[in-house]
């Protein structure tokens, strides 16, 4: 078993009584259910949750399916897109 260590945290009564009717309502136990909320949010701030994976697969798969589609169908056009891409990134991300 993995070892355990005990966290004291002070919460607003609010919050104390949204975790313990959340956790009622699941049938775990409060311990539990702040355990998988801290989890959550560790793996949010990593960016490796599983909805951050899902969306970087669709955002990559539809932007493959499109650059392929526009290259298929529109060639003439291809290399200008990817150039004013390249110029949008610098202009509003600060480079490419």
């Amino acid at each position: 078993m993995t070892e355990t260590v005990l966290i004291s945290v002070r919460l607003p009564g609010s919050v104390a009584e949204a975790a313990n009717a959340a956790a009622t309502s699941r049938n775990i136990s409060r311990s539990k259910l702040l355990r998988i909320a801290i989890e959550r949010f560790l793996d949010d701030l990593s960016g490796s949750s599983e909805q951050d994976r899902r969306r970087q697969f669709s955002a990559e798969y539809t932007f493959l399916a499109l650059d392929l589609m526009v290259q298929r169908e529109y060639p003439e056009v291809h290399d200008e897109l990817l150039t004013e891409a390249e110029r949008r990134m610098e202009v509003f991300h600060g480079g490419a």
